[in-house]
């Protein structure tokens, strides 16, 4: 019998995973559009999703299951706030009543349960006060570049934080954002 599915109270991460991944892929159309990203690394601030999905949008996925402790929340959730569109905590019953508490209210919370379902307990809704800065810096300075080229905004070489300062100012956020997006959903289908 599948170690998973002998009792809800010993999920593992490695039990929610692989049935998180395709549920979101159930949610989405397999045209290209969308990538899913696991273990999706961010630079500034530095840390680690689970699970990312890029469409039209950023949404972080984060895995509590029973054998995690909530103790990492207090440092992922300002910086997946500052870098996702929306996010979530995928979590067991165990930990809901402490996620609840644990994470922003604008932070989606969805049930593990048994038999590999989902529940959407709390929706994710647009973060409002995302970092247009950690998002630039997922990407690489040639990438920087690129976009500041499209946008015809003249950059300094050399030096990665200052080329991030100038694009910030004087590129839209919604170009930078389409852009930063479309780059790390090709990473993920490459």
């Amino acid at each position: 019998m599948d170690k998973c599915a002998l009792s809800n109270l010993a999920t593992r991460d490695s039990c929610i995973r692989g049935p998180l991944v395709a549920w979101l892929k159930a949610q989405h159309p397999d045209d290209g559009s969308t990538g899913v990203i696991q273990e999706l690394k961010m630079p500034r601030p530095s840390a680690r999703i689970d699970l990312a999905v890029v469409n039209g949008e950023l949404a972080g996925f984060e895995i509590k299951s029973d054998a995690d402790t909530l103790k990492r929340l207090r440092v992922q959730v300002p910086a997946f706030s500052r870098f996702f569109d929306r996010v979530s905590v995928v979590t067991t019953r165990k930990h809901l009543c402490k996620t609840e508490r644990c994470v922003p209210d604008w932070w989606g919370i969805i049930l593990y349960q048994a038999d590999d379902e989902f529940r959407v307990h709390r929706r994710a809704r647009q973060n409002r006060c995302k970092d247009i800065r950690a998002l630039l810096y997922a990407l690489s300075k040639s990438e920087i570049a690129e976009l500041a080229s499209r946008a015809s905004s003249a950059i300094p070489k050399g030096k990665k934080d200052a080329m991030v300062e100038v694009v910030a100012y004087t590129v839209s956020h919604r170009v930078i954002c389409d852009h930063a997006r479309d780059i790390i959903r090709l990473r993920a289908q490459a």
